[in-house]
C-alpha cells in the first residue's frame, strides 16, 4: 500500500521530466524559430554593431586626457659661459636638475572636422540598422526554411497513412486470396503475387517513416529544440492580392530595406571622403604642471605651472589627388548600390509574380488529383469485388489498391504544397504582413 501511494505521488513529477509529447501547431513551430543559434549569432552582431555606433557618438564629445612622463638625464643642464676679452676659464652655470617630471589633465575638444565626425557616426548608426535587417530578413529565410519542413512533415505523415490503409487493403485481399487458394480456387502464382506486394507496401513505410524522421530532426536542428509531432496546418481562406503583397514587399521588406540602409552607408562614406576638402579646428586647454619630483612643484630654474588654453588648424591643400579620387570611388559605389537595389526590387516582384502562377498550376493540379483519386477509389472497389467472383486477377487487384494509395498520397503531397506556396508568398511580403495578417488566422 506505500509503494503504491508513493507512486501515485511522483507520477506527476516523472510525467513533469519527460519531453513533450503533444502535437505542435503550425504558429507554435514557427515561435521557436527565436531559438535557432543562427539568430542567436545575428543577435550578438547586431548588438556589437549598436555598441560601435554608441562608441561613434563619442567622438563628437570633449575628450579629457591625464599624463604622466619622468626623466633621468645623463648630465646636469648647464649653460657654458665665456668670455672672449677676458683670459681664464670658462663658467658652467646649472640650468636645470637631472631628473625631469611633467603631468597635465587636458581637455580637447574637435571644433571642426569638415563634417568627418558627423559622416563617421552617421555610417556606424545605419550599420546598426542594417545589423539589425539582416537579423529581421534571416528570419524571414528561417520562417521559410521552417515551414518547408513543416509541410514537408505533414506530407510524409499523410503518404504514410495512406500507405497504411494500402497494406490494410493489401492484407484482406491477402486473407481472401488465402481462402481461395486454400478451396482450390486460386492458383500459388496469383497469392504470391498478393503476399509480394504486401512485403513492398510494408517497405515503402519504412521508407516513409525514415524520411518524415529526417524531417523532424532537420526541424529540431533550425529550431534548437525537439520537436515529436505537428498537427495538420490550418486552412487559410486569407484573400491573397498580388498587388498588395507586391507593393508591401518594395515598401517595407528586410532585405530590400537593408539595401536601402546599405546605400545610406555608402552616401556617408562619401561625406567622410568630402570631410577631406575642409580644415580641421580643433581647441585645447591643459593643468599642466612640471618639477624635479613627482610633487611636480618645480625644479627652481623654471615655472612649475605650464598650464595653458590654444587652438590648432590645419587644412591639407594638395593630397597627390587622392582625396579627389577617393570622393569618386565613393560616388561609383553610390550608383552601383542604386542599380543593385533597383535591380533587386524588379527581382522581387517577379519573384512575386511567378509564385502566384506557381500557386494557381498546383490549385489546378490538386483539382485532378482529387478526381483521379475518386477514380481510383471506385476502381479498387470494383476490382476488389470482381476479383472476389474471380473475375479479376491479383496482379489487377494488387495494382488497383497500389494507384489507390499513389493518389491519395498525391493529394496529400498537394495540400501542403499549396499551404507551403501561401506561407511563402505572404513572407515575400516580408515578416510583418505574414505574421499580421496570415499566421494570425490560426489564433
Amino acid at each position: 500500500m506505500r509503494k503504491t501511494f508513493l507512486l501515485f505521488y511522483l507520477l506527476p513529477f516523472t510525467f513533469s521530466l519527460l519531453p513533450s509529447l503533444h502535437a505542435q501547431t503550425y504558429r507554435q513551430v514557427i515561435e521557436k524559430v527565436d531559438n535557432a543559434l543562427v539568430l542567436e549569432r545575428a543577435k550578438e552582431l547586431e548588438m556589437a554593431a549598436g555598441m560601435q555606433a554608441e562608441a561613434a557618438k563619442g567622438k563628437n564629445l570633449p575628450s579629457l586626457d591625464a599624463h604622466l612622463s619622468a626623466a633621468y638625464l645623463k648630465d646636469t643642464p648647464t649653460m657654458i659661459l665665456h668670455f672672449p676679452a677676458v683670459p681664464g676659464p670658462t663658467s658652467a652655470i646649472p640650468m636645470g636638475t637631472k631628473e625631469k617630471w611633467e603631468g597635465d589633465v587636458t581637455l580637447s575638444y574637435p571644433l571642426f572636422t569638415g563634417f568627418a565626425v558627423t559622416a563617421s557616426i552617421d555610417k556606424a548608426t545605419f550599420e546598426h540598422q542594417l545589423a539589425s535587417l539582416k537579423r529581421l530578413d534571416l528570419r524571414r529565410n528561417l520562417y521559410l526554411r521552417t515551414t518547408r519542413l513543416y509541410t514537408a512533415i505533414y506530407a510524409a505523415d499523410r503518404v504514410l497513412d495512406a500507405t497504411h490503409k494500402a497494406l490494410k487493403a493489401i492484407e484482406d485481399a491477402y486473407r481472401k486470396a488465402k481462402g481461395l487458394y486454400d478451396n482450390g480456387l486460386l492458383p500459388p502464382a496469383d497469392l504470391y503475387n498478393i503476399e509480394a506486394k504486401k512485403y513492398a507496401i510494408e517497405a515503402e513505410i519504412t521508407e516513409a517513416q525514415t524520411e518524415k524522421e529526417r524531417y523532424m530532426n532537420r526541424l529540431s536542428y533550425l529550431l534548437n529544440q525537439p520537436v515529436d509531432r505537428i498537427e495538420p496546418p490550418f486552412v487559410s481562406q486569407k484573400e491573397l492580392s498580388k498587388e498588395r503583397i507586391i507593393q508591401t514587399a518594395l515598401r517595407s521588406r528586410e532585405d530590400i530595406r537593408a539595401l536601402q540602409t546599405s546605400l545610406k552607408i555608402d552616401e556617408s562614406i562619401e561625406k567622410l571622403a568630402k570631410s577631406r576638402y575642409y580644415p580641421t579646428v580643433g581647441l585645447a586647454a591643459s593643468l599642466k604642471k612640471q618639477g624635479d619630483t613627482i610633487e611636480l612643484n618645480g625644479d627652481g630654474y623654471t615655472n612649475a605651472d605650464r598650464s595653458y588654453v590654444g587652438a590648432a588648424a590645419s587644412w591639407n591643400l594638395f593630397s597627390g589627388f587622392s582625396d579627389e579620387k577617393s570622393v569618386e570611388a565613393a560616388r561609383h559605389r553610390i550608383l552601383a548600390a542604386k542599380i543593385e537595389l533597383n535591380d533587386y526590387k524588379n527581382r522581387v516582384k517577379t519573384d512575386i509574380e511567378n509564385a502566384f502562377l506557381v500557386l494557381t498550376a498546383i490549385q489546378s493540379k490538386l483539382m485532378s488529383a482529387k478526381m483521379e483519386e475518386n477514380a481510383r477509389s471506385e476502381y479498387y472497389k470494383l476490382t476488389e469485388g470482381r476479383f472476389e467472383n474471380q473475375l479479376a486477377s491479383a496482379d489487377e487487384l494488387s495494382r488497383a489498391i497500389a494507384d489507390l494509395a499513389a493518389a491519395r498520397s498525391k493529394v496529400s503531397v498537394l495540400e501542403s504544397e499549396i499551404f507551403n506556396q501561401k506561407a511563402a508568398i505572404w513572407l515575400m511580403g516580408g515578416i510583418e504582413s505574414f505574421r499580421g495578417e496570415f499566421l494570425a488566422i490560426e489564433k
